[in-house]
């Protein structure tokens, strides 16, 4: 029988958070268990920095410029109310190949059409309660209102978001369990968004003071796009030093570690169901987080892996552990999970099935770069692409100053090379490379104008 299939997505989680990933302070055994279990993925990106485009992409496994989700769907300028019935998503062909397709919590793809629209079976949104305890309040100020970042929860970790979309999950995963048919269980929890309003024992998990600055907090915006530093002065970040960033970072982390306990629960019940053997386990996130690297706030705006490099960990029973350093993308997951229920994937889609990674295999034309679109948020529409390879990256953005890191000599990204005459033939070799992307999925640097300013596409 085809196996079962289990996606847990978080929201806005930064991959250096993990212990798999390398963090010595914040605590994810289950994740980091999960890892040595299965396979973690080092060179995993999402498509765009916002939830409505990279949640599309997951669907559809097209880019954004592909699918149409360009930005937020609940944004005041979003041309769309969301993605299209007419793309096929990973949900509507395992439901064709015989699944019974639930979720649980986020969707963000449509304003209007929720997951049954596109092949689910159900889909559970419980409400939840938040409730601030008093004084415990970490805001940003603005001239006209406060914002709270961050803060401790007067209720019981039972009561969080986190847990509550967890145990409607685990409900409905008991439920498939007793029955015939494989099954695929989405759950979707809003964390570790902001504002992050953690309950203890999480909330003080963590001295803020025992928490290091980031090794690109100490941003000065030098040779950077000048909307780099209006994000900083917008969220109205210049007064606020390392010593307020350690008390945002320590209630993320405790976020972050909720999101763990709860991932142990649903691997629990698993167990607890005997369908450990017969049961694939994936764990990822929409796109990451700032929190305070490059003294930013939030995640549109800037290209920067904080944002675009995330978590993926992969456990397939009968399969051995391991890491996979190859660049693989958020949309890769839907022709992977449509290959492994035995589906059939659209000639037309803009991912690959990450099923022969995971079997060891390295096929000789797996792309050796990333490409990634940004196209706005809540100033509005603009364009931002980039790709990465091994060792640098080239942000191009029309309307400001390109970007060009050496990740080898700066990997937190602190000095924009893209003035630097030295880099010359590198700078060309990126540009290459952005056109070969954007010609082999079809994106819109079509113009000739455009184009006469790019070398010779490079295919990826």
């Amino acid at each position: 029988m085809a196996p079962n299939i289990v996606l847990f997505l978080t929201d806005q989680l930064r991959r250096d958070t993990l212990g798999c990933y390398g963090n010595e302070i914040c605590q994810t055994p289950n994740l980091d268990r999960l890892a040595g279990e299965g396979f973690r993925f080092d060179q995993a990106y999402t498509t765009s920095p916002v939830c409505s485009p990279a949640r599309a992409s997951l669907m559809t496994g097209l880019y954004p410029h592909n699918h149409g989700v360009m930005i937020n769907t609940h944004i005041g300028p979003a041309w769309t109310r969301g993605l299209s019935t007419d793309f096929p998503t990973f949900s509507s062909l395992l439901k064709e190949a015989g699944y019974v397709c639930d979720y649980a919590g986020k969707w963000h793809v449509h304003q209007d059409l929720g997951p049954e629209n596109f092949g689910f079976d159900r889909h559970v949104l419980t409400e939840f309660k938040t409730e601030i305890e008093p004084g415990s309040e970490i805001e940003i100020d603005f001239p006209q209102g406060s914002l709270v970042a961050a803060a401790t929860s007067a209720l019981p970790p039972e009561e969080h978001k986190t847990w509550t979309v967890t145990d409607d999950g685990i409900a409905m995963l008991r439920e498939r369990a007793q029955e015939d048919e494989p099954f695929f269980l989405r759950i979707d929890a809003t964390a570790p968004h902001f504002a992050n309003v953690v309950p203890e024992p999480y909330a003080s998990m963590y001295d803020p003071v025992q928490i290091p600055p980031w090794s690109n907090f100490d941003e000065t915006f030098e040779g950077k796009p000048s909307g780099h530093f209006r994000k900083h002065q917008e969220w109205n970040l210049e007064d606020k030093d390392w010593t307020w960033w350690q008390q945002v970072v320590a209630k993320y982390y405790g976020d972050v570690t909720l999101i763990d306990t709860c991932v142990g629960r649903v691997i629990q019940a698993i167990t607890d169901c005997g369908i450990e053997d017969e049961t694939i386990f994936v764990f990822s996130t929409d796109h990451g987080d700032a929190t305070g690297s490059h003294k930013h706030f939030e995640k549109s705006g800037t290209m920067y892996d904080e944002v675009f490099r995330i978590p993926l960990l992969v456990r397939v029973p009968g399969q051995s552990a391991g890491t996979v350093s190859s660049f693989t993308r958020l949309l890769d997951l839907m022709p992977t999970f449509v290959e492994w229920g035995g589906g059939s994937v659209p000639d037309e889609v803009d991912g690959r099935s990450l099923v022969p990674l995971l079997k060891g295999e390295d096929p000789s034309d797996w792309p050796d770069s990333v490409y990634c679109e940004s196209h706005g948020e809540v100033w509005g529409y603009h364009s931002q692409r980039m790709v990465r390879t091994d060792r640098w990256k080239y942000v191009y953005t029309p309307n400001d100053t390109d970007e060009l890191y050496d990740l080898e000599s700066d990997p937190g990204e602190m000095v924009n090379r893209i003035a630097d005459s030295g880099c010359a033939d590198v700078l060309t070799e990126m540009k290459g490379r952005l056109l070969g992307w954007n010609d082999a999925t079809g994106d819109m640097f079509k113009w000739r104008w455009v184009r006469w300013n790019f070398p010779e596409p490079i295919s990826p």
